[in-house]
Parts: structure tokens; C-alpha cells; sequence
């Protein structure tokens, strides 16, 4: 091989492998089974079919429960592509997209690990990112719909982008720095205005220039500029969204903060989902070692997974290990032994921290917590390279606790089903009067993803979930349910899953509704045990509280 090929002997190595081992983690997913989870037959694939049929309210009414009123833009790829191709087909791609979080987990490696170089710093690049890649959570979610290891592309990009670009940001013209930071920020709004529970990131991302060298306005504008790169993503692809529930329920994140809104769309309450919140100071230091002795502490399946606690520890020990060094006098030895670049590490280690304590404070749900779990080895690898100690200190316990992380990850299993020949199937019994039907929908099993094997005309009205209940009294939502079935002079079937009959009894009479058990169908899917489609006559409804 001539002298001119040997510099890009490392580039070609890195290509080669980043281009083979998203397709491998593809069909590495294939083998897990299909998508099944709770939240694609809740809303994922419901939430897309609406909004390009254009079905909410006018036709629908909160079938997916509060989830009808998320964003549905990250879901309409897969909905589309479901369309024209098989589910395999469909699982393999969405695998493929999450397998390239293996580019910029590599890309950040890469600048961690100066101390390498050539081949060795390649290949030492990609075991580091596939020791990200690898956590309990992510490898749990390859294939599903949930997104949280699609919009970590985005966060993953952003801290890329602004560690690569180090020196032009911290110590370059700012008329080329903060158009990169402005471009960084854009990623992660971008992220954010995909899926809200991404906001942390943009918080530890945005604040960490705060953190790191540089004069007090060099601080400030790096991180304004950010800041108003997340606004501009976060209205990129959320903008639309949120116009229309400001001008359909007069709150643009309903129904969130309806406390503060006000919106007669819904009751006067927050909505938010805090069950999982650690309490007290004593409970929030211990949380990430709580979840390892239980992990439905953060969520609804029992995984393993170190990445996350480990890198707590290394946090909260690195600035006393700093401190310690300058105190006997380590420090100049230390400078001198420099492992990774100190800006680029520094941004990392105190995004990191700051991203995890917005976490905590906002949702304390694992899942949201994949972009960081990917990123904890990285952040590991920064803090560490930083202490005080020898070169081969450092190296050995970067090593032990790489793997330690890898080695006792244990993944969760969410809902998977076996391969149908499509990604959704649903099958009905026949409707006698098709064009003059409404489906009413109660209890908190996850059904609006049915409605797909109904006739596209066919309204579905959920009078009962964990959102709205009638005891609501007045609001809009129930007094346009209310009108609808009051006015409706056809066919009115129940859709309800079989260990929740008893809102018969408790809910339909509301509605003045009563269900006929004796004339009853089964609903059947490839995704879920078959639910209950049984006749409803109107009756004398009784009177609701509110």
C-alpha cells in the first residue's frame, strides 16, 4: 500500500463499520419479534392515521385517551411506511435509524481519545460506542415505537457538533461561533418539538456553556444563541401543533398546565404524570440505586442496567478528586497528563449532570433517560480522564468500569408479538349499518389503534379513561360527547376489553347508554388479545357529578 493511502486507513475502517453495524443491529432486531407495545396501541399508530385523516375532534373524540392530543409528526414515517410495506420491512428500517446512533456516539469517542491514534484510535472509537449503544434501555427499545433512541439522534448530534467545533466556538470569531451553537440548539429543539420528555437535554446542553472557559459574555451569548436554536427546532416541528390546540382548545400544550390555560376543553388541572418523582433531598441522591434494587421505580418493565448510576458516582467524585489533586499538589502533573480535550470534556461531563437533574426534577421515567444512558459511558470516559491520577490509573478504571456497565446490563422486554404479515392487523365483525354507526369507547385499555379496521367513517367516542371520566361534569369534551350520542339516531356499539365490563355498570348510564351482553363481537389484532364489540341501546341516563 503506498505511504499516500495510509492516512485514510482509519477514516476507511470507521466508514466500513459504521456503515455495517447499523444493518447488523437491524436484523439483530428482527429476531426480538415485532412492536406491540402499550403506547403504539394507545396512540402511536392512532395519533398518525388521525391527523392524516384528519379525524380528531371532528370525528374522533379523545379515543387515545390523553395521548390524543400529542404531537403526531414522529409518527407518521412508520404509519406511512406501514402502508406499502411488510412489518418486517417496517421493524428493520426503524432498527436501521436507531443503529445510527452508533455515528455520532463514535464521532464523540473519537475526540475523547486523542491519546490513541490510527487504527487503534478507531477501533477504540467504536468499542466505546458500542458500549453506549449497548445499555439495558436502548437494546430494550430497538424496533419499537416508543423514539426515545430516534430523537437521541438529534441530542446526540448536538453534543457532537459543538465538542468537534470546540475551538471555533470557545475561541473563535462569534460570528462563526454562534451561528454552530445556534445550529446545535436547532438540533436538540428539533428533538424537543418531536417529543416534549426531550427537554432535559436542551436544558443541560444549553446551560453548560455557562460552565465552561471563556469570558462572562462569551458564556452568555453561546448560551442565548443555543437557546433560540432549541426555540427554532422546537417550532419547526412542533409549531404547527401547538397552533392547533391553542386554536381548537385555547391551550397550546393541552391537555398540560391546564391549571394555568384554563381551557373548557378539559378540567382546571396539570395533567402531569408525576407517580415516578423521587421526594426529599435524601430520596433524590439515592434514586438511581433505588431503581436498581426496583427498576418500576422509573417505569413499567424490570430491567439492569449500570450506565446511568455508575456515572452519577464519577460525577459527584470528580470534583472533589480535582480539588484534592491541586491540594497535594498534583496539579501541574496532572495538566501535563492531559487525556482528553478539556473544553469538549468539561461541556460534556456538565451537560451530562445538569440533563440528569432536570430529569429528575421534570420525570424520573428511565425511558427518557436513553440519550443519557448512551451518553454515560462517554461522559465516564471525560470525567475520568480528568483526574489527578497516572496516565494507566486512569486507563484501568475507565476499563473496569466500561466493563462493569457492559457486562451486567440486563434489557427489558416490552410488549412483542409475533410477525404479521403487516404491522397492523385488525378484523371486525360485520356492521350492520356501517354509515350510521359510532363506536363509544370506556375503561384504560389501550384500543384506539382498532379503529384502523374499521370503516374510515365510523367515529369513536372515548366517554371514560385515565383523562376524562364523566364525573368531569361540563366540559366541553363530555357536553360534544354528550350532543353526539344524544343526536344520533343509528347503530351504538361498546368497544371494551373484557376485564373492564364493569364500566357498564359505572360509566354507559352517564350516558344514558346500556350495553346488550347477549349481542356481542370480538374485535381481533395482531397486536392484542381480541376486545369486545357489543351493542348499545339508549336508556334514561343518570346524573353525573362535576
Amino acid at each position: 500500500m503506498s505511504l499516500s493511502h495510509r492516512p485514510l486507513q482509519p477514516r476507511a475502517i470507521l466508514v466500513a463499520l459504521l456503515i455495517l453495524l447499523p444493518l447488523l443491529v437491524a436484523f439483530y432486531s428482527l429476531t426480538l419479534g415485532q412492536d406491540g407495545n402499550w403506547d403504539l396501541r394507545n396512540y402511536h399508530w392512532y395519533n398518525a392515521m388521525a391527523f392524516l385523516e384528519g379525524r380528531e375532534l371532528v370525528q374522533d373524540v379523545a379515543p387515545a385517551q390523553v395521548a390524543t392530543f400529542y404531537n403526531p409528526t414522529l409518527d407518521i414515517p412508520v404509519y406511512w411506511l406501514a402502508q406499502v410495506l411488510p412489518a418486517r420491512a417496517v421493524s428493520f428500517i426503524l432498527s436501521w435509524v436507531q443503529g445510527l446512533n452508533l455515528v455520532p456516539l463514535t464521532g464523540i469517542a473519537w475526540l475523547l481519545l486523542p491519546v490513541l491514534t490510527g487504527r487503534a484510535r478507531a477501533l477504540a472509537s467504536v468499542a466505546l460506542a458500542l458500549v453506549c449503544f449497548a445499555g439495558a434501555g436502548q437494546m430494550g427499545l430497538l424496533g419499537t415505537t416508543f423514539y426515545d433512541n430516534v430523537i437521541s439522534l438529534f441530542v446526540l448530534g448536538s453534543a457532537w457538533l459543538v465538542m468537534a467545533r470546540a475551538d471555533d466556538i470557545w475561541g473563535g470569531a462569534p460570528k462563526v461561533a454562534f451561528p454552530i451553537v445556534f445550529i446545535a440548539g436547532l438540533l436538540v429543539g428539533s428533538a424537543v418539538g418531536l417529543k416534549q420528555p426531550t427537554l432535559p437535554y436542551a436544558v443541560g446542553l444549553c446551560f453548560a456553556f455557562l460552565a465552561v472557559a471563556g469570558g462572562f459574555w462569551r458564556r452568555m451569548f453561546l448560551s442565548f444563541f443555543f437557546g433560540i436554536g432549541v426555540i427554532a427546532g422546537m417550532a419547526l416541528f412542533s409549531g404547527h401543533w401547538m397552533w392547533h390546540l391553542w386554536s381548537t382548545y385555547q391551550n397550546p400544550l393541552f391537555p398540560y398546565f391546564n391549571d394555568f390555560f384554563k381551557s373548557p376543553w378539559g378540567v382546571p388541572e396539570a395533567y402531569r404524570d408525576d407517580k415516578f418523582l423521587p421526594h426529599g433531598l435524601w430520596n433524590n441522591l439515592i434514586f438511581p440505586y433505588t431503581w436498581l434494587m426496583d427498576p418500576k421505580k422509573v417505569g413499567e418493565i424490570i430491567f439492569t442496567d449500570l450506565r446511568v448510576p455508575v456515572m452519577v458516582v464519577v460525577l459527584m467524585l470528580t470534583p472533589f478528586l480535582t480539588l484534592a489533586g491541586r491540594f497535594v499538589g498534583k496539579r501541574d502533573a496532572a495538566q501535563q497528563d492531559v487525556m482528553v480535550p478539556f473544553r469538549p470534556a468539561l461541556y460534556l461531563l456538565v451537560a451530562g449532570a445538569l440533563t440528569y437533574l432536570a430529569w429528575l426534577k421534570l420525570f424520573a421515567i428511565y425511558r427518557y433517560l436513553i440519550p443519557l444512558e448512551m451518553m454515560a459511558p462517554l461522559v465516564m470516559v471525560a470525567a475520568i480522564a480528568l483526574w489527578p491520577l497516572p496516565r494507566r490509573a486512569k486507563g484501568v478504571v475507565i476499563l473496569a468500569l466500561l466493563a462493569l456497565v457492559t457486562v451486567t446490563a440486563r434489557p427489558g422486554t416490552w410488549a412483542r408479538v409475533p410477525f404479521a404479515d403487516k404491522f397492523v392487523e385488525v378484523s371486525i365483525p360485520d356492521l350492520p349499518n356501517p354509515d350510521n354507526t359510532i363506536i363509544i369507547q370506556t375503561g384504560y385499555a389501550p384500543t384506539s389503534f382498532l379503529a384502523y379496521g374499521f370503516p374510515r367513517n365510523v367515529p369513536f367516542l372515548r366517554i371514560h379513561s385515565y383523562f376524562i371520566h364523566p364525573d368531569h361534569g361540563d366540559i366541553l369534551l363530555n357536553r360534544a360527547m354528550h350532543g353526539r350520542i344524544d343526536a344520533h339516531q343509528g347503530d351504538i356499539f361498546w368497544l371494551v376489553a373484557h376485564w373492564e365490563v364493569w364500566t357498564a355498570d359505572h360509566i354507559l348510564p352517564h350516558y344514558g347508554l346500556a350495553a346488550d351482553m347477549s349481542d356481542c363481537g370480538l374485535v381481533k389484532s395482531n397486536l392484542d388479545e381480541p376486545m369486545m364489540l357489543c351493542r348499545l341501546r339508549k336508556v334514561a341516563s343518570v346524573p353525573t357529578g362535576g
